[in-house]
């Protein structure tokens, strides 16, 4: 009597992870939440991979009633199972200022690094000073940043502080409070992603305004102000005497990418 070919255990278990990695990645491409954990340019190599492993996973199907003692163990492959099951029962959420992986926020003069400065200089402002009453400036364009931009005016403005003092300038963002800031001082921010999650940071211009210590953290809030620059941990940078605030609702993307 011909014998029964009996299931490879190790093998059926990595054609399951693979083909639930798989679902997971092309699922999360689909919905849009992959984009919380990725920089949108890395999709589609998430989509390749996940393609790939489907294959692999087609292919390995012909080794199913391989014999069971190959070598194989699949005992190491279970450990696959917790991240698989997680992905699958833990909903996306964005990142917000609680979040514990988060770096240091950055404010300016580092910021020069963000982005290239754009090929439209920014106009020419007031003579140079430290804390100038910027109050003085004469009218000129407002500066908006939303979500589109934000990156670019980081660096635009931290590579000509000189020529921006005094420019109006509108912030779409969070509010970001920390331990180093003084009682009237706050970061209108935004988690600025490079290429995942992992190197997430909050980026922003620091805000001086009398009811700060009122604003909600995580709250989004538009700003509106003026530029002016400052001293903060040893260095210059720019900083916004804030007018007025107003409530905002949060943007559809959370992020903002330098590239």
């Amino acid at each position: 009597m011909r014998a029964i070919k009996r299931l490879n255990k190790a093998i059926s278990l990595e054609i399951i992870l693979l083909a639930g990695f798989a679902v997971f990645f092309i699922r999360a491409a689909a919905t849009g939440s992959v984009s919380l954990y990725v920089h949108p340019r890395v999709v589609p190599f998430i989509i390749f991979a996940a393609i790939a492993m489907l294959i692999i996973a087609l292919v390995r199907v012909g080794d199913l009633f391989r014999s069971r003692h190959d070598g194989r163990k699949a005992l190491p492959l279970i450990f696959f199972i917790i991240p698989l099951v997680m992905a699958f029962t833990i909903p996306p959420q964005s990142f917000d200022s609680t979040t514990g992986t988060l770096g240091d926020i950055r404010l300016s003069s580092e910021a020069k690094e963000v982005a290239p400065q754009s090929d439209k200089p920014l106009e020419e402002g007031v003579p140079p000073g430290d804390e100038q009453d910027v109050e003085t400036a004469p009218a000129r364009s407002t500066l908006v940043m939303d979500t589109e931009n934000y990156a670019q005016c980081l660096g635009d403005v931290s590579a000509d502080l000189e020529s921006s003092i005094g420019m109006p300038i509108e912030i779409l963002g969070f509010v970001y409070h920390d331990e180093q800031f003084k009682a009237d001082e706050f970061v209108t921010a935004r988690l600025m992603m490079v290429c995942c999650a992992a190197d997430m940071q909050p980026v922003g211009f620091l805000c001086r305004y009398d009811g700060a210590e009122t604003l909600k953290s995580d709250s989004w809030i538009t700003v509106n102000g003026v530029i002016g620059k400052t001293e903060f941990n040893g260095e210059t940078i720019p900083y916004v005497k804030v007018d007025h605030i107003d409530e905002a609702q949060k943007p559809d993307q959370d992020y903002i990418y330098p590239y």
